[in-house]
Formats: structure tokens, C-alpha cells, sequence
């Protein structure tokens, strides 16, 4: 875990879902949060680095904190960080030389953004982190997704599925990630701790769906045993698909030879694999619940409020039983 504990508290959470539930009902803010004529953040000009643009819930979540910005009054400019460290390292360059009020950074790789977190500091710029923290440097607030949590979730999932035996496929996220990380180390730990009957065998995958398409079929030509599968995100589950497609072993859930498939993230088309039987189940996080969140954080900085510098999102299981429910992100926007 970070250095910081982090503890959601029950006002935190309960905020967070009314938050949620607000968006599902008509896209709109926490009911506690100003609008623009009394926003502590109206006519503020927020710089927002993104992790990456290609990804569904990355563009769910900008979305949010673009739609949140425009009922407080600010100015928010969006960079695409393209899921690349370096590309963001050119970005923060950029954003410091153009002083804007608050930073917003999503890093791909925190470490490797050190650098630019200490200009900011040096700067006095008001810095808020989602998902990825650096070893170094002074955030006001940080928001993240409990990967450990969701980690250990997905473990207990393929536990369930395979009867705690057997050769499971882990498609991993970048190795520098902070998110792909702490979902490995929450996977491994749940996997040592309650199924030590089940061989990992873990495939660096990059985030993308074309690395897992290859690197599955690779997987299954040294060992065609595969009990399970888990991916880092729903983005490379396509690739996973794919895979078990060109070397005909997909078959829908509840089909015999049904290779249970787990996702991360809870997007459209992860639910809809769901729904058609080519995923089994996926383990969600909540773009509304964070964006909303941060931006909050963001008013209660500028309004001279108390700001929860650590808030930490719970994951929710989805199978399909539940893959329709109004509380999955997923079916809040148009996939």
C-alpha cells in the first residue's frame, strides 16, 4: 500500500454513492457540491494530464471531471497523457509553463513524474493525484480505486470458479503502473493466502488488447490446461476473446469447455460480454464516484474547507446476476 494509510470513512462512502446515483439519475454532481454561481472554483483554470484517452474508463472519468467543471465555472484543459510516462512528463512541462490554478495528474508511471510534481510544489500550483502516487512531493488530495482490494476480489472470483485448482492465465497492466501493481500484489496475496493449489501464470500484457491476444495463444501452446483467466482491465479481455476465438476454445458461460474469463474495470463491453456469456464476471470500479469526488476535494481546497487527503473507492463484484443493475457505472453511459 502507499505510504499514506488510507481509509475511506463512512461519510466518505456514503457521499461517494450518492454521487454515483446522482449521475444514473440524470449525470448530475453530489447534491452538496456549489455550482458555478457560488463555486469556491468558478473562473479557476484546471489542468488536467490524463492517463490515457484509449481507454473507456479513462474517458468515462474525464468526461465527469469536464462536465463537473463546467457547472462550477472553470476553465479545464485536458491532456492525453496516451498511457505513455513520457508523453506526460512533456505534458507537465508544458502545463507549468502555463501557471494554471489547480493540477489534476492521473501518472502512468508516478515515479517518473517526480520531477514535475517538485515544479509544481516549487510553484505553489494546488496538485491533485487520481490512481498513482509519486514517492516524492506534496499533493492536497488523492483519489484511487482500492486495487489491492480488487486484486484480492478477482482472486476470490477464480478461486470460486475452478474450485481453487488449476493453471490460471493473470493478463497484467504495465509494470511501472501503480494500479497494475497493487492489483498483482492483491491477486497473489488472496491467491498464496486461500488457493494454493492454483499455478499463476502471469503475462505482461502492456494494458493492450493486441499484446493479450498474443500473449493468450501463447500461454495456451505451452500449457492447453487453463482453468481461468484474469486481466488487469476490461480493454485487454477483447484481446483475451479474441485469443480463445482464433484458437477455438471460447465458449459462452455455462457452455461445456466455458473457460471462466474475469475482467477490471466494469465497462460497457465488459458488461456486455457478460451478457453474452464470453465474460464470466468483472470486477467494477466508479469513474462518477471519483471524478465527483476529487472535484469535490477541489472545493472544499479553494472554499477553506476540510479536505480528505486520502480517499480510497471499494471495488463491486459483477456477475450476471447483477450486470444489469442501475449501480454499475457501466450502464450509465452509452457503450
Amino acid at each position: 500500500m502507499d505510504r499514506n494509510a488510507m481509509k475511506t470513512t463512512r461519510r466518505t462512502f456514503l457521499q461517494l454513492t450518492a454521487g454515483a446515483a446522482a449521475t444514473a439519475a440524470g449525470g448530475l454532481a453530489l447534491p452538496s457540491f456549489a455550482f458555478a454561481e457560488d463555486s469556491a472554483l468558478k473562473g479557476k483554470n484546471l489542468a488536467y494530464i490524463a492517463f490515457g484517452l484509449q481507454y473507456e474508463y479513462q474517458v468515462t472519468l474525464v468526461n465527469h471531471v469536464k462536465q463537473l467543471a463546467a457547472e462550477k465555472g472553470m476553465n479545464i484543459s485536458v491532456y492525453d497523457g496516451k498511457g505513455d510516462p513520457s508523453t506526460q512528463t512533456t505534458q507537465m512541462l508544458d502545463v507549468l509553463s502555463k501557471q494554471p490554478d489547480i493540477i489534476l495528474l492521473n501518472p502512468v508511471d508516478a515515479k517518473l513524474l517526480q520531477g514535475g510534481v517538485r515544479k509544481a510544489n516549487e510553484a505553489g500550483i494546488p496538485l491533485f493525484m487520481l490512481e498513482n502516487l509519486p514517492p516524492e512531493g506534496e499533493w492536497v488530495a488523492y483519489n484511487t480505486f482500492d486495487d489491492v482490494a480488487g486484486g484480492r476480489a478477482a482472486a476470490d472470483a477464480v478461486g470460486k470458479l475452478t474450485g481453487g485448482k488449476g493453471l490460471v492465465l493473470e493478463v497484467r497492466g504495465a509494470i511501472g503502473s501503480g494500479q497494475s501493481e497493487k492489483r498483482y500484489q492483491g491477486f497473489h496475496e488472496q491467491m498464496a493466502a486461500k488457493f494454493p493449489d492454483i499455478k499463476i501464470d502471469t503475462l505482461k500484457a502492456e494494458w493492450t488488447a493486441d499484446n493479450a491476444q498474443t500473449l493468450t495463444v501463447d500461454a495456451f501452446t505451452r500449457d492447453p490446461n487453463v482453468a481461468a483467466i484474469w486481466a488487469h482491465n476490461d480493454e485487454m479481455i477483447r484481446g483475451v476473446v479474441s485469443a480463445l476465438r482464433q484458437i477455438d476454445r471460447l465458449k459462452l458461460n455455462g457452455e461445456e469447455g466455458h473457460i471462466p474469463v474475469i475482467g477490471f474495470d466494469g465497462t460497457p463491453l465488459g458488461l456486455q460480454r457478460i451478457r453474452e456469456g464470453t465474460q464470466t464476471a468483472d470486477v467494477g470500479q466508479n469513474p462518477f464516484s471519483m471524478g465527483s469526488s476529487i472535484v469535490g476535494e477541489m472545493e472544499n481546497h479553494f472554499a477553506g474547507k476540510p479536505v480528505n487527503k486520502n480517499t480510497l473507492i471499494q471495488p463491486v463484484m459483477i456477475w450476471k446476476d447483477n450486470v444489469d443493475s442501475k449501480e454499475n457505472w457501466g450502464n450509465m453511459v452509452k457503450g
